[in-house]
């Protein structure tokens, strides 16, 4: 009788498994796996392990095999470029870059796909450290390819105003990313450099003379982007904002940072100035945007489109695209999942 029963129960378990495989969700099961590069500023923290909140785990459900890839916060995309490929280390950490990832999941190619400046770095990587034959698509998300227009007004802003610029570099400033330092051990001015260094690298200027004249687009990937922008942009909210800040910082008045260590709370913080940086770059001609990127910069290879949420909305902003809130503000995971399910579709 015991015999019988463990057999029965054996049978089920078996018939379970079959039946799990079976009806197993494989809508997003491309044909090369997936790795997510992300953009500029990120660091893993407990609140934030990686930039893609949720997304990461829509992808899994529906099939698709993913793995997500560290660089340093700051740094110009040849940098980067060098870390995505070659893997980084920090604060004792090791992340596997792309050779490594191919080594160890015996892939044979790659969809990449960048939020951000994430979007830019694995484009250099592609064309200039030879990842190209293992890449099949690249997938670019609200990245400045032809540069951001907030990096290049801030240039010249400074440029006009060499106080602003000692002020900048001075102070811990909630206006340049030196809260990294407090991380890494790295001084504050050593991060402004390195600020000051990726808002050259992410010019107007740069972007469009150096960075894609030595970045073309490389036989046998397929490239393809999307981006977020907002709806209504505010010019004299945008102006009073930006002279708030300027006495704020003139005047040591800063106000106080969350915790470094809390990188949720940390991006929401950024999160607040998009539409001030928004309705700036309109104001200078940018036309639509997301608050750091504008969709006419975002545009590369076929062009998936500009996502602005619901009609009765603002529109969406750089952080929306990675589902930073939650959902609340548009279904980026849905569309995230439609992305992919595209890439299958199309043999990727």
């Amino acid at each position: 009788m015991r015999k019988r029963y463990l057999i029965v129960l054996g049978v089920i378990f078996i018939a379970s498994l079959l039946a799990a495989q079976v009806f197993a969700d494989t809508s997003c099961q491309t044909k090369y796996p997936i790795i997510l590069a992300h953009g500029v500023g990120f660091y893993p923290t407990s609140t934030l392990p990686n930039s893609f909140p949720g997304i990461v785990e829509a992808l899994e459900a529906c099939g698709a095999k993913v793995y997500l890839t560290v660089v340093e916060p700051l740094g110009t995309s040849a940098e980067k470029a060098g870390q995505f490929v070659n893997g980084y280390s920090e604060g004792g950490v090791s992340y596997l870059g792309f050779k490594g990832l191919l080594a160890a999941t015996g892939a044979s190619k790659f969809n990449i796909i960048g939020h951000s400046m994430g979007g830019l770095y694995t484009r250099y990587a592609i064309s200039n450290l030879g990842i190209a034959p293992y890449v099949a698509s690249h997938t670019s998300v609200d990245s400045p390819h032809r540069g951001s227009l907030i990096d290049s007004i801030g240039l010249l802003e400074q440029a006009l105003d060499p106080a602003l610029a000692d002020a900048l570099a001075a102070k811990t400033s909630p206006y340049n990313l030196s809260y990294i330092g407090n991380l890494t051990g790295v001084s504050a001015a050593t991060v402004y450099a390195k600020e000051q260094a990726d808002d050259v690298d992410l010019s107007v200027q740069n972007m469009t003379g150096n960075f894609n004249p030595h970045t073309p687009n490389m036989p046998g990937v397929y490239y393809q982007s999307w981006t977020c922008a907002y709806r209504q942009y505010n010019v004299l909210g945008s102006i009073l904002a930006e002279m708030e800040e300027l006495i704020e910082l003139y005047t040591n008045s800063l106000p106080t940072l969350p915790n470094p260590a809390d990188g949720m709370a940390i991006a929401k913080y950024i999160e607040a100035a998009f539409p001030n940086y928004a309705a700036t770059a309109y104001l200078y001609g940018g036309g639509l945007g997301d608050g750091l990127v504008q969709v006419s910069s975002a545009e590369w290879g076929t062009f998936l489109g500009t996502q602005q949420g619901p009609s009765y909305s603002q529109g969406l902003n750089h952080f929306d695209a990675i589902n930073i809130n939650n959902g609340q503000t548009w279904d980026a995971v849905g569309y995230w999942v439609k992305t992919v399910k595209d890439l299958k579709a199309k043999g990727f």
